[in-house]
């Protein structure tokens, strides 16, 4: 599938290949420590969820997505803290590649910031206050970001490479849901982590000098990824994940902490993404003041 589903595809990778001839136990309940009673036990192994989740994400064709996002950035040497709060809705349709986003962020004593955005073959349309209304962004945009979602390496990746994670690895399921959980930390996880990117770079694209300093100082001191697969169609319909880690960013250490809460909506029901007439008769078109 494209790339909009390669993070939540790497990560079944990542929660699932390691122990593949595991059958899910039943969730325990995290209030109580007892099992959940379920009616529909599947028998299913992790290795059988995670093939079909992949093969139906090839019939993906559009999508809903929400995230509430909590991120902590220190940068010690400058006692610097930024405390960030964002929520963001996003619909999304494959083919042609279009997107609706809206997002608000809080940075407490930064400020706040609020972005929403229509990415269409009609154009590229961004908003937000420091803009004063809608502007119309270079029509070449879009193909950028076309190459940058549509790209990348296959989201295969080599099931070898997880086998040392088996102990990290959880497969539980609910009367509705398989739960697959991650719970790693160390050296392992984050060369894992370098791997993952470098594979990941859009196709015809390469690092830079700073990206590749930045990914090869790039610590996960931990990290909690929990995927929630629906038992009827395979989809993904939510996912969690938290994730303290550390890198190095011209020559300054940053830390940062960060918690993502996502649920997906909405599979293959959004047909198509219009740009609404009003922002594009009063968006102000860079094309043509570069133009001038």
């Amino acid at each position: 599938m494209k790339s909009w589903i390669k993070g939540i595809a790497a990560g079944i990778l990542v929660l699932g290949l390691s122990a593949c001839s595991m059958t899910a136990e039943t969730k325990t309940d995290s209030d109580t420590g007892k099992k959940e009673e379920i009616n529909n036990k599947s028998k299913m192994t992790a290795q059988e969820v995670y093939e079909k989740s992949m093969d139906v994400s090839k019939e993906q064709k559009s999508m809903h997505a929400t995230m509430d996002i909590d991120q902590l950035i220190k940068v010690p040497s400058q006692e610097l803290e930024i405390d960030s709060k964002i929520t963001m809705d996003m619909d999304m349709v494959m083919e042609p590649l279009s997107m609706y986003q809206k997002m608000n962020m809080d940075m407490g004593e930064q400020g706040k910031m609020d972005m929403e955005m229509y990415m269409t073959e009609a154009g590229f349309y961004m908003n937000n206050p420091e803009l004063e209304g809608w502007i119309k962004l270079p029509n070449d945009m879009y193909e950028v970001m076309v190459g940058q979602m549509a790209g990348g390496a296959n989201p295969s990746l080599d099931m070898n490479m997880f086998k040392e994670f088996a102990e990290d690895f959880k497969f539980e399921q609910t009367d509705d849901e398989y739960i697959l959980t991650l719970s790693a930390s160390g050296d392992k996880f984050s060369e894992l982590f370098k791997k993952v990117a470098a594979d990941n770079m859009p196709t015809g694209l390469e690092m830079d000098e700073q990206q590749a300093e930045v990914l090869e100082n790039l610590k996960v001191k931990s990290l909690e990824y929990e995927i929630f697969i629906d038992k009827k169609t395979f989809y993904t319909n939510a996912f969690n994940m938290k994730m303290d880690m550390t890198m190095k960013v011209e020559g300054e250490e940053m830390h940062i902490d960060q918690k993502v809460k996502a649920d997906i909506s909405k599979i293959n029901e959004i047909k198509t993404i219009n740009v609404p007439q009003e922002v594009i008769d009063n968006a102000i078109d860079i094309n043509e003041t570069m133009a001038q």
